[in-house]
C-alpha cells in the first residue's frame, strides 16, 4: 500500500487537463474583493491539494473563469481569500479555465492577475 507522499508523486487524472476533475473532497476558505470563491480541493485519488479560484462577471457573456493549482502545505498554512490570487504567481503552472477561455482547461504559468480582467469574447 502506498503512504501519503508515493500516491501524491504517482500520475494522477487531477495533473492532466483532459480529465483534471477527476473528484475532488472541496472546502470553501472564502471570498475575495473581486467576488472570487476561493476554495482548497483534494483530489480523492492522490491526495494532492489544489488552490481553486473562480470569478464570473455576470454581465459579460462567456466571461467566468476558473484557476486551479498545486499548492503546498506550508503555503496553504497561511491562504487566505485575499491572499489567493498572489499564491498562483508562486505556483510552477496552473490551470485556466471556463468560458473566458473557450471551457478549455490550458496549463499557464505567471500571474493570475492579467486573466482577472473583464474582457468580451476571448
Amino acid at each position: 500500500m502506498m503512504n501519503e507522499d508515493q500516491r501524491a508523486n504517482a500520475a494522477c487524472p487531477c495533473l492532466d487537463a483532459e480529465t483534471h476533475f477527476c473528484g475532488f473532497e472541496k472546502k470553501a476558505i472564502g471570498i475575495d474583493e473581486q467576488y472570487g470563491e476561493v476554495a482548497v480541493w483534494t483530489c480523492k485519488n492522490c491526495g494532492r491539494k489544489w488552490l481553486h479560484y473562480f470569478v464570473e462577471y455576470e454581465y459579460l457573456t462567456g466571461a467566468g473563469r476558473m484557476f486551479t493549482g498545486i499548492i503546498s502545505p506550508a503555503v496553504l498554512a497561511g491562504i487566505t481569500a485575499g491572499n489567493a490570487v498572489d499564491a498562483f504567481e508562486a505556483m510552477d503552472w496552473y490551470f485556466r479555465g471556463g468560458s473566458a477561455f473557450g471551457d478549455t482547461l490550458l496549463r499557464t504559468t505567471g500571474s493570475l492577475k492579467p486573466w482577472l480582467i473583464p474582457f468580451p469574447g476571448r
